[in-house]
């Protein structure tokens, strides 16, 4: 689901941050594959790699993972239309169809819209929910394994209501330096609550993703700032994160001309 990207920026510093795979379907079965990730990831980078997996002849991941420069693409990054939304979409349509072409087919797992928590579904939830976050904390991986590590938390504020008038909630995590662009998930297994009943079965849903912390300096000021740099502040283990419903928001700049040269055919 997740990816990690490493960025070289202008002034020779470098990050690390986290992308997810997602899937924009504009037709019964037809969609634009991208990879969502915080504006502020990218921004300002001189050179970019994404590290991918990829499948053996039997289906099963393989143990190495393919470095992706995306160097010649940064410019293929779209913005999300309102400049205060901190979110970026790269569709990768012709990378996993080159990747195929050379027979390593890219190992994706994929989110769509239908785990998109919308306003609606937003409402049905409690205050208090348990979450996940999938990223790379501190640039922190399994990276013989070319994995991300999984997070634990709850919401702090409720999802249904918009964090100080913006469409956004708070998490109570532990958010570091590499976080930045992490799916911020309802997983349920077994039973849960929904609404005043007790479901049981299992419930995936993105609720959002993670972009900001509140840090404390050493005079007690808070404020609040992105997360892919390093503070010698102490950290408050919030996360600020941007409701998942502003990436349908993406959907009408993917237009008939990306549509042509960025998309895929679902198989039946």
């Amino acid at each position: 689901m997740s990816v990690r990207i490493e960025t070289q920026r202008l002034d020779g510093a470098t990050s690390t941050g986290t992308g997810f795979y997602f899937n924009f379907c504009v037709q019964d079965d037809v969609c634009i594959p991208v990879i969502v990730t915080n504006k502020h990831v990218i921004e300002n980078a001189n050179s970019m790699t994404v590290f991918l997996s990829v499948l053996n002849d039997d289906g099963a991941i393989a143990e190495r993972k393919e470095r992706l420069e995306v160097n010649g693409m940064l410019g293929h990054w779209v913005m999300h239309p309102d400049p205060d939304v901190d979110l970026c979409v790269l569709p990768i349509a012709q990378i996993v169809d080159g990747f195929a072409d050379a027979g390593k087919p890219l190992a994706i797992t994929p989110l769509d819209v239908s785990f998109v928590a919308d306003a609606e579904k937003m409402s049905t939830l409690s205050a208090i929910e348990d979450i996940t976050m999938v990223g790379y904390p501190n640039g922190l991986w399994d990276e013989a394994n070319n994995l991300p590590i999984v997070r634990k938390g709850i919401t702090a504020t409720p999802v249904g209501s918009d964090y100080c008038g913006k469409k956004e909630f708070l998490i109570d995590s532990a958010c570091y330096p590499g976080s930045s662009g992490s799916p911020v998930l309802l997983f349920n297994e077994g039973t849960y609550r929904e609404g005043n009943g007790i479901v049981l079965g299992a419930r995936l849903l993105l609720l959002g993703i993670l972009y900001a912390v509140p840090i404390r300096n050493v005079e007690g000021v808070i404020t609040v700032t992105n997360i892919p740099r390093v503070y010698s502040h102490g950290m408050l283990n919030l996360g600020f994160v941007i409701k998942a419903e502003r990436l349908l928001e993406f959907e009408p700049i993917l237009n008939s001309a990306m549509l042509a040269s960025q998309s895929v055919t679902i198989a039946g």
